[in-house]
């Protein structure tokens, strides 16, 4: 078996939850492999959106490092502005928003904003802030979610709400007129992970090879729930790492 990196696999399963047919709105980061990987394999008639503006029904010609990258447009089916893509998001057009970030908490809010206190602005540390990302949580049918794992990331309560998932647990959504659904799935470098259909809390469904339930635990800072059903994801075959890394052949994402 050829040797793998868990972010190698972590994009391979991710692109797994796409479907054939569906309109995903993707972010910067490790959603612009994935999508190109769904592209390329199973999900042939996937169209790709950006909040650059780009629509795409074929995977770029290139490995895009933002959303307004040059590769996006080239040979693009559509290409349009920021307005036309976010439009798309509010009329309810887009079955999958896909995004990344830098904390999780167990209803799926995502932070990409900073960290710390944001009470006190001189403890608070910012990052690369939102984009589109609340947008496309708020209306998206259904989000997929892709964070690298440890305590830090995955924590009880993010420090700021960039991208809203279930917020504080059932019925939180829909009092503020959100019409997307909300997360349906999480891909970390340790597993795959779902959301409690009554409690909106998210839980193991599986764990990737070399991991453990208890390891996986301890990186997760809260009271991890397990489902009883809970499997080891298959490690990835030689010819989806061959695609994986001609996306990202120098792992400028993949790492």
């Amino acid at each position: 078996m050829t040797a793998f990196k868990l972010t190698e696999l972590m994009s391979i399963r991710c692109a797994k939850e796409i479907m054939d047919g569906e309109v995903v709105f993707v972010g910067v980061g490790l959603p612009l492999v994935v999508a190109g990987y769904a592209m390329k394999t199973h999900a042939k008639n996937m169209i790709m959106c950006t909040e650059g503006g780009a629509i795409r029904a074929t995977s770029p010609p290139g490995l895009a490092i933002t959303v307004d990258d040059p590769c996006l447009f080239t040979n693009a089916d559509a290409t349009y502005g920021m307005l036309a893509t976010m439009a798309a998001l509010q009329r309810g057009e887009i079955d999958v928003a896909f995004i990344g970030g830098a904390q999780i908490d167990k209803f799926g809010n995502i932070n990409s904003t900073g960290v710390g206190d944001w009470a006190k602005k001189e403890s608070f540390t910012y990052f690369a802030g939102s984009g589109g990302a609340n947008d496309m949580a708020t209306s998206g049918k259904r989000v997929l979610g892709i964070l690298p794992q440890d305590k830090k990331k995955f924590v009880e309560k993010v420090d700021y709400i960039t991208t809203p998932g279930f917020l504080g647990g059932p019925g939180q959504r829909e009092k503020l007129g959100m019409i997307g659904n909300g997360p349906s799935c999480v891909v970390s470098t340790m597993g795959v992970y779902r959301f409690d259909e009554d409690t909106k809390e998210m839980y193991l469904a599986e764990y990737f090879p070399g991991q453990t339930v208890e390891k996986i635990k301890e990186n997760c800072a809260w009271d991890l729930k397990v489902s009883p059903n809970v499997i080891e994801t298959p490690s990835p075959t030689e010819e989806e790492l061959r695609i994986i890394r001609e996306i990202d052949p120098t792992g400028f994402y993949l790492g």
